[in-house]
């Protein structure tokens, strides 16, 4: 029981503490940049691409990916 006591207190103290290091908050803006732009980009290509083909009326037209002329199973 004492051990749960002291863990907590510790967790406590540590959670309530300020950081030592006073660059904290540039580093913690950064990486949350950088992972934003990780997680984000990678779908920016494939949006653009979709808006493109929308506009010039070639999205309703184009063959499928999942329906091409490869596959026996697809209905024309």
């Amino acid at each position: 029981m004492a051990i749960a006591t002291h863990a907590l207190h510790q967790l406590r103290r540590y959670s309530s503490r300020l950081p030592r290091d006073p660059h904290y908050k540039l580093k913690a803006s950064l990486m949350t940049g950088y992972l934003v732009g990780a997680f984000t980009l990678p779908f920016v290509p494939p949006l653009l691409e979709t808006r493109r083909t929308r506009a010039d009326g070639s999205y309703l037209t184009r063959e499928s990916v999942y329906c091409s002329s490869q596959y026996l199973g697809c209905a024309r």
